[in-house]
């Protein structure tokens, strides 16, 4: 084995621990079947952690050697770029797919009979996401969604029995389609402006062609950047690529919603990243004019975002279909980093403020992601519990079970950007940098946003604490030792939650996210 190749392997250590842990999960439902399924989950759990323990390690021992070196991308294969940013995103989608894992295997909405080939198939869309957020190669952009599509296709419709996830599965599948359709054809344009696949030529095509005075090559570069960024809108559920959302929310079973609303907005927000640095923001390709404009329609695409998400949220009685709404209105705050991050200064004509907008985009994710899996993992255990479906349903049941109770309203008021919670810090990072942008008025949007937010999670505080004095128990909760880790995992984000808000963690988190983004050597 030639030293080269060993890189690589070990480069992608947790993209092989993932595939290897599918192959010997599908293996062992095959010969123990039913029998087996507490193993199949545990080896998707090992297969995660293993994952997690890999990257995490390499990771540190990048930062450890000092001088940058994280910034530097480290290819493999000639495909993937290996760099902070990308094992900063690989982390947060094997790491909440581990949680999904883990709560899938203890959630009672799911059909028994094909409840081995579940779990697998949820480390399959993390491999997918990892290996999206990790290419600046248009060949492997294009590979690494589709990966992460299809095995989200087969598991938004998991439950055949049931018309509404059937119905998720097939408007998901449709719109996904189109989205990728949209999405290569962009690409081929951007091929035929340059000559080649990579973001670096790419670049330097679109600034050449942009600044070139010709009409027609003009109008080639803005229509390629439409499509290629309506795909990436429907990865992320930005308006107005968001109308497969709410119906496969809702539909799916939960710990899929779980993984879309997470795993799946955390790669499609690492690509995003990786394609505007690459193509808006090379060093060697920089257009002040084009760039500016598309920061400008960013910021209002972003104020659209929230406040579509955030009005038609207050008008949902379901609460999957609440947080899908919810889920839209977070990708328009996020929306806002990426506009930060293309915003040329105008006092003193600086430079971009790159730094600002990655720094606050990676904060407020973080943020977002803890807030949004502790409040899915609560609605999954009252579901199990109660069988809770609708906000009527939660009457009382904050009585009945204060500790999920509770800890759903923690979760409920970081993703409003109350204090002392992680969701403050993430939206006063977001609004500091809008401002300090230039941006003014989008900070404004954003805060009007946040008092609407209240109004609709809030209700489902009130219908938890307000409304009835308890209810009787529908059915048993779940136990043993994998229904303790979930409960335990719970609390732990409870603790993220408020760590991250008030607590030593701040500083720990934007020493992370410096690195990863390379802010600092």
């Amino acid at each position: 084995m030639t030293p080269e190749l060993t890189a690589d392997l070990r480069a992608l250590a947790p993209e092989l621990w993932l595939a290897g842990g599918i192959a010997v999960a599908l293996v062992a439902d095959l010969v123990w079947g039913r029998r087996g399924r507490t193993l199949v989950g545990l080896l998707c759990l090992t297969a995660t952690a293993a994952a997690v323990a890999t990257l995490a390690s390499s990771t540190s021992a990048r930062l450890a050697a000092g001088t940058g070196d994280v910034t530097q991308p480290f290819r493999v294969m000639g495909l993937l770029a290996h760099d902070g940013l990308s094992d900063f995103f690989r982390l947060l989608i094997i790491g909440g797919t581990g949680l999904v894992v883990l709560h899938a295997m203890v959630f009672r909405g799911l059909d028994e009979a094909s409840r081995g080939e579940f779990l697998p198939m949820l480390l399959a869309a993390a491999l997918g996401g990892c290996l999206l957020v990790s290419t600046d190669h248009l060949l492997m952009l294009l590979l690494g969604m589709e990966m992460l599509s299809l095995p989200s296709y087969l598991l938004a419709g998991w439950q055949k029995k049931e018309r509404r996830s059937s119905e998720a599965a097939l408007k998901y599948l449709v719109y996904g389609a189109l989205a990728s359709g949209l999405m290569v054809f962009g690409f081929s344009i951007l091929f035929g402006l340059s000559g080649g696949l990579r973001l670096g030529d790419v670049a330097l095509a679109v600034v050449g062609n942009w600044e070139s005075g010709d009409l027609l090559r003009s109008t080639a570069v803005v229509f390629s950047m439409v499509l290629v960024f309506a795909g990436l809108g429907f990865k992320i559920a930005a308006f107005p690529f968001h109308f497969w959302a709410p119906d496969v929310y809702e539909g799916s079973p939960t710990p899929v919603t779980t993984l879309l609303a997470v795993a799946s907005k955390a790669a499609g927000f690492g690509v995003l990243v990786r394609f505007v640095d690459g193509v808006f923001l090379a060093p060697n390709a920089v257009s002040v004019d084009w760039t500016r404009n598309f920061s400008d329609l960013i910021a209002v695409l972003a104020a659209v975002t929230m406040t579509y998400g955030n009005v038609t949220a207050v008008l949902q009685r379901n609460v999957k279909r609440l947080l899908a709404y919810s889920s839209i209105s977070h990708a328009g705050y996020l929306l806002m980093g990426v506009a930060v991050m293309t915003r040329w200064q105008t006092e003193g004509e600086q430079g971009f403020t790159w730094g600002s907008g990655l720094e606050s985009l990676l904060f407020y994710l973080v943020t977002y992601y803890i807030a949004t899996l502790g409040a899915f993992a609560c609605v999954m255990a009252l579901a199990n519990r109660y069988g809770a479906e609708d906000t009527d349903d939660y009457n009382g049941l904050g009585w009945a079970s204060p500790w999920v109770g509770g800890a759903l309203v923690v979760f409920l008021a970081s993703l409003t950007g109350l204090p002392p919670t992680a969701g403050f810090m993430g939206k006063l990072k977001l609004f500091e940098a809008s401002l300090d942008s230039g941006l003014a008025w989008l900070a404004v949007v954003a805060a009007l946003n946040s008092v609407v937010a209240l109004f609709y999670y809030f209700k489902l505080a009130r219908a938890l604490f307000l409304r009835g004095e308890g209810t009787s128990e529908t059915g048993i909760a779940p136990r043993g030792v994998v229904a303790a880790c979930a409960a335990a995992s719970i609390v732990l984000l409870v603790v993220a939650t408020l760590w991250y808000g008030v607590g030593p963690g701040i500083d720990s988190l934007l020493g992370w996210i410096d690195a990863a983004g390379g802010l600092t050597s």
